[in-house]
């Protein structure tokens, strides 16, 4: 058998053990990609929920402190009122 046959039938028979673990390899590989597409896609879904909520109870949050200020602003007013009210009046 010459050198040229030799390394022509070690090399098939290294492609015949190898190539079919490499194909192998290759789906499970395409497939773990696959799922963690599947798992990011899944979390960023999730992501943007939350961000929703939180932004939800931002602006709930938002207006219930510009409700207070509000009613604040018209008691403090009220009694500016009422203790002019209070000034203009003579003592007894």
């Amino acid at each position: 058998m010459s050198t040229k046959n030799v390394v022509d039938a070690f090399r098939e028979a290294i492609q015949d053990i190898l190539v079919p673990e490499i194909r192998s390899m290759k789906v499970s590989i395409d497939s773990l990609r696959t799922e963690m597409q599947l798992r990011d896609e899944n979390q960023a879904r999730a992501v943007q929920g939350i961000a929703s909520e939180m932004k939800l109870r931002d602006e709930k949050q938002t207006t219930a402190i510009h409700s207070l200020s509000e009613k604040l602003d018209f008691a403090i007013d009220i009694r500016e009122r009422l203790a002019s009210l209070e000034a203009r009046m003579p003592r007894q």
